[in-house]
């Protein structure tokens, strides 16, 4: 008899259980978010990632993919972003060269984020450069992954020998 209850119990909580309404939130926004902020762990004491590249980076331009978190768009969305001062010590022109804008193509859900960095030579160091997403008029950036820092390594100089006698 027991069993009888207790399956009889489990069926009633399956059926009645399943005339519930769920009425689960829909989220309709829209975000950009950087790809290399989702996927590694922030600097400490940060809220970004730093990526590391040399200043003789093949082709000489680092490509970051921007992701759009919400429905494709049916037109190509432009997205500005900026450098942010606190966080950057290379030098426009003289480290690296950037557009303040890219553009997420119609019908994707990537756009491409270019920077151009500059061959300055085997001088030795580092510099940081950080990039922030700004968005568009209905697009915002996504408070937790909108920036990345690039750090450009530069070699150092080749160490001159002195003649011997």
């Amino acid at each position: 008899m027991k069993k009888i209850i207790s399956i009889f119990s489990m069926v009633m909580v399956f059926v009645l259980g399943s005339c519930i309404e769920q009425n689960y939130p829909i989220w309709e926004g829209a975000e950009v978010e950087f790809q290399a902020a989702v996927v590694t762990a922030p600097v400490a004491g940060q809220n970004y990632p730093r990526l590391t590249v040399g200043n003789d980076v093949a082709g000489g331009v680092v490509n970051l993919q921007v992701n759009l978190v919400a429905e494709q768009r049916a037109n190509d969305e432009t997205i500005t972003y900026k450098v942010v001062p606190e966080g950057t010590t290379a030098v426009a022109g003289t480290d690296y060269n950037v557009s303040g804008s890219f553009t997420i193509p119609a019908n994707t859900s990537f756009g491409t984020l270019s920077v151009v960095i500059v061959d300055t030579g085997a001088i030795g160091g580092s510099v940081d450069l950080l990039l922030e997403l700004e968005g568009n008029a209905t697009i915002l950036p996504s408070e937790n992954y909108k920036r990345v820092q690039l750090r450009i390594t530069r070699p150092n100089p080749p160490v001159e020998e002195e003649e011997g006698d």
